[in-house]
């Protein structure tokens, strides 16, 4: 994927207040640190302060991921708010993490998005909602069928046995 670089040097050099709508239609690509997605699209409306850039939208993108119980590799969708802080000068940012624009008036969204795709990513995404997982003993993906491994309760959970429904 191409840097997610986008010049907003006129806005820089506007009056508090001033507006600027950025159109994000990008993908597929790699964000780093894992995170590959197929599209980014949304638009980002970014609104000059005092000193800083209030960048914030709308964004929707699909992720690869795995199923947290069988590790197939699942295409997660998602959909996420983005809101962020740019600081215009760097004389003005705090010891935290922070992103600005550079010197010469561009805004970097890779960073920021790629932390709230992670941020909005649930722990434990799954493949469908009935997945059955892996056989603990060989390893058999239970989706695509039986094991021959003797599929016998834990002793430790031989005491809930007694709230089991009885069959009729």
């Amino acid at each position: 994927m191409k840097l997610l670089r986008y010049r907003v040097g006129a806005l820089v050099s506007a009056p508090v207040g001033s507006r600027m709508v950025l159109g994000l239609e990008e993908g597929p690509g790699d964000l780093g640190y894992g995170v590959e997605v197929d599209y980014l699209r949304g638009q980002i409306e970014l609104v000059r302060s005092d000193r800083r850039l209030l960048a914030s939208g709308t964004i929707a993108t699909q992720i690869h991921t795995q199923c947290a119980r069988c590790m197939e590799p699942v295409a997660f969708p998602m959909t996420f708010e983005f809101e962020e802080v740019f600081f215009l000068s760097p004389v003005d940012i705090p010891g935290e993490t922070f992103y600005a624009v550079t010197e010469d008036g561009y805004l970097f969204l890779t960073a920021p998005l790629r932390e709230h795709i992670l941020l909005n990513t649930p722990l434990r995404v799954l493949c469908r909602p009935d997945c059955r997982g892996l056989c603990p003993e060989c390893g058999q993906n239970l989706n695509e069928g039986e094991c021959g491994c003797a599929q016998e309760p834990d002793p430790r959970w031989a005491a809930l046995a007694a709230f089991r429904p009885q069959e009729e």
